[in-house]
């Protein structure tokens, strides 16, 4: 169960064998770790499905392994399920499998305006020779080559980890790390490779995974969709980043920070205002469109990533 998809379990997973469960995507969105927030983004689930399902199809002829089994509906996916073990309560020891490894990895192929990078180095979190630069680096920057960051999964709210304290966490070997890192950039170089095909520049992303009852890396969750990942049309985000940065102009954002810094979590945090009507249309129109290029399936008529990239824009410099 998430913030913004449903998960329903007809077989439980147990320490021998997968279980089987539908994810329902709903039209829901969470943004700064305050979980589902008030308004709904129309068609968003089902968009956020269909680009997934088709990744997940894509990947596996790569010889990526994952969950997937087969689209229900529109907005609902069946998957295999593993065990999800809490690492903090001591659940999961050495030597376990059948379980949802409690990571997620982080790519970086640019570092868009926004990107938490630029917040960790402001605050000292981490440094220019950890991420593997050799200099500073601007908003708007694109990498020789990806970063790969890794953080907690199964936390209240998020945090950064070395490779050392994700293997002590995740009770993984160190070339199981290595697999992580391995197949976390061969799903990188599909989706930037896939995004470039229709004119999209593929910044960041995150994945998930987990370790079958072989302890075999399978990916798990969802990847390549506008919640997982950032891309950008001539500069202009398209991802959950647009509802990220209108947030960011409201008083309720600064409020929401200095609530995190005391430690509050889901549950605690102060309620924010929903969104302007013109903005949901053009966010839902956003994630439709991108569905339809990506996938070649014309799902909906909507104008397209271009068109809505112009019309974001025009909002923009109306409500400066």
């Amino acid at each position: 169960m998430g913030s913004v998809k449903d998960l329903s379990v007809s077989k439980e997973a147990n320490e021998n064998e997968m279980g089987v469960g539908v994810f329902k995507f709903t039209d829901d969105y969470s943004v700064f770790d305050y979980g589902k927030m008030p308004d709904t983004i129309p068609d968003k689930g089902e968009a956020l499905c269909r680009l997934a399902a088709f990744n997940f199809k894509e990947l596996e002829k790569l010889g990526v392994k994952s969950h997937f089994r087969q689209l229900v509906s529109g907005d609902e996916m069946e998957v295999d399920l593993v065990r999800v073990l809490f690492p903090q309560k001591g659940e999961l020891k050495e030597g376990m499998s059948n379980y949802l490894v409690p990571l997620e990895m982080i790519f970086r192929n640019s570092l868009p305006s926004g990107s938490s990078v630029f917040k960790r180095l402001e605050k000292g979190q981490t440094t220019i020779e950890q991420l593997g630069l050799d200099k500073m680096p601007e908003p708007g920057e694109k990498l020789e080559k990806p970063i790969m960051d890794v953080s907690t999964k199964l936390e209240p709210t998020d945090r950064y980890l070395t490779w050392e304290e994700a293997a002590e966490i995740s009770k993984l070997s160190a070339e199981e790390i290595n697999g992580l890192k391995e197949a976390a950039l061969k799903i990188n170089n599909f989706l930037t490779d896939k995004a470039a095909s229709i004119g999209i520049e593929h910044a960041d992303g995150k994945v998930e995974f987990g370790l079958s009852p072989q302890r075999e890396l399978i990916l798990v969750d969802v990847c390549g969709t506008l919640d997982e990942n950032r891309f950008l049309y001539n500069g202009f985000h398209l991802s959950k980043q647009v509802l990220r940065d209108y947030y960011k102009t409201t008083p309720w954002y600064e409020v929401i920070e200095k609530e995190k810094t005391e430690g509050k979590g889901h549950g605690e945090f102060t309620a924010p205002e929903g969104l302007p009507a013109e903005l949901v249309e053009l966010v839902s129109n956003m994630y439709k469109a991108v569905t339809v290029e990506w996938t070649g399936e014309k799902t909906w008529d909507v104008p397209s990533v271009k068109d809505v990239v112009q019309q974001y824009k025009e909002f923009l410099e109306k409500n400066k």
